[in-house]
């Protein structure tokens, strides 16, 4: 396969406009870290008549997130951009029942980058600790460089490319307020970004399956 590519996104949205009339306080930062963890990235192409699905296996990544935010009393909608490399030094390839299992050198890897719209609902309390869940809907834009790696020690050129996919998620967690207009949040994630085909002259169609990952973050949040 020429291309690899694990999700991320380009979401362009209008916000909701404020009026001047409305409390001060109800727009919000929040900048926040941690780890991703994706699943196998897993296509399959026709060569020569022959039916061949390949899986990429992937590590574990940090992942960075920023988001933009205006409250609602109890409802909130957000912006969110959020970045992860993923890297997979592991390919395993099918065909005709018989797999074979290879070390990718250097480890191939791929840019996430992702932009979503969330619309979250806070469990407001009378304690300074508040739980939250929402939903998320975007684009993921996947994008890898060129790059020579050596898979069972032939080396190969693998050409890099950029895709873009329909991606959503979920996600909760918690904030904690520790000072006036500043909490601190630690949340769980679940995001998933679109099956894709990539088909260009002169290379094999591969179809790539969904993939997903799950991530667990933490940070600050700000309101203004």
């Amino acid at each position: 396969m020429k291309k690899y590519f694990i999700g991320t996104s380009i979401l362009l949205s209008s916000f909701i406009t404020p009026t001047f009339a409305e409390e001060s306080d109800n727009f919000y930062l929040s900048v926040g870290g941690g780890m991703a963890f994706p699943s196998d990235v897993e296509g399959d192409a026709n060569v020569g008549g022959t039916d061949i699905n390949a899986a990429f296996e992937t590590d574990n990544t940090g992942l960075l997130s920023i988001s933009f935010g205006k409250e609602f009393n109890d409802l909130r909608f957000e912006i969110n951009y959020s970045r992860a490399t993923v890297e997979s030094d592991t390919l395993k390839v099918t065909s005709g029942g018989t797999a074979v299992a290879a070390a990718i050198s250097p480890g191939i890897e791929s840019k996430v980058n992702s932009y979503m719209l969330y619309g979250l609902k806070d469990f407001t309390n009378e304690s300074k600790l508040t739980p939250y869940i929402g939903v998320g809907l975007g684009f993921a834009s996947l994008s890898g460089e060129d790059q020579i790696a050596t898979v069972a020690g032939t080396a190969y050129q693998l050409e890099g490319g950029s895709e873009t996919v329909f991606s959503y998620a979920l996600k909760g967690g918690a904030a904690y307020e520790v000072a006036p207009n500043t909490s601190i949040y630690s949340e769980a994630m679940y995001q998933n970004f679109a099956s894709y085909e990539v088909a260009e002259q002169g290379y094999t169609t591969v179809n790539y399956d969904s993939t997903h990952y799950f991530a667990v973050t933490a940070g600050l949040k700000f309101n203004f």
